[in-house]
């Protein structure tokens, strides 16, 4: 709860850092492109696409820039991050649920009735207790359709010792002054650096993908300064029909 009152209490100020972290939004639209190519549904239907740790709506702005006739559901663990999100203009089919993801099974929320023809993640999984990301996964993977897509996105740095330089840099010299200088609760960027510096491997990840019951699992490292930094993970609940 700490984590997610953090969240919160920088919530106005998120877009702003945002807007200031070169190539941020275009990752993320990158990312729902990835996305987009391995849905499977059928002509004239609207496809379901829930968008976890969906934060103030920036992924699900991106994901509706590339899937403008999908049905969006947010979902989201912080209050203030929801709130800001909500005050946004959506089009119709637009939702978004107060949550963890790893409570998803148990929610009954009439918007999660409908099992998503794919499952979008951005920034989440670091933010899952170490111990509890596989079981997540799994609790992801049995809310889903067999063989509908997942797309992760998240900052991994450990296997570049280049990549954890480059990360300290950014965050000490630029994103800590920032969210001090606007306002925001610069102990969360604090904890930003810090657990990505401590965060799974990119194989760690493939790893989890593999025993949570996702298959042909691959990971790619985003362009410019993101580059090693950054990456996103693409995988197919089991099942999928050939």
């Amino acid at each position: 709860m700490l984590l997610a009152e953090a969240f919160t209490t920088s919530a106005r100020r998120y877009d702003l850092l945002t807007k200031l972290n070169p190539g941020y939004r275009r990752e993320l639209r990158s990312a729902t492109r990835k996305l987009a190519e391995l849905l499977d549904v059928p002509p004239g239907r609207r496809p379901v696409i829930w968008d976890l740790g969906c934060g103030t709506g920036l992924s699900t702005q991106a994901l509706l820039k590339t899937l403008p006739n999908a049905r969006i559901v947010g979902v989201d663990a912080s209050a203030g991050m929801l709130a800001a999100a909500r005050a946004k203009p959506w089009p119709d089919g637009t939702a978004f649920v107060l949550d963890r993801v790893e409570q998803l099974p148990e929610n009954p929320a009439p918007e999660l009735a409908t099992a998503p023809d794919g499952v979008f993640a951005a920034y989440l999984l670091r933010n899952v207790p170490e111990a509890e990301r596989t079981v997540a996964l799994e609790s992801i993977r049995a809310l889903m359709k067999p063989g509908t897509p997942l797309v992760l996105q998240d900052y991994s740095v450990v296997e570049s010792q280049w990549a954890q330089t480059k990360w300290t840099l950014v965050c000490f010299g630029i994103i800590i002054p920032l969210a001090a200088a606007t306002g925001a609760q610069a102990s969360l960027f604090t904890y930003l650096w810090r657990s990505v510096m401590r965060n799974d491997a990119t194989r760690t990840v493939l790893t989890r993908l593999a025993r949570a019951g996702f298959e042909r699992a691959t990971v790619t490292s985003a362009r410019g300064w993101h580059r090693k930094v950054l990456h996103t993970y693409v995988a197919l609940n089991q099942g999928r029909s050939q």
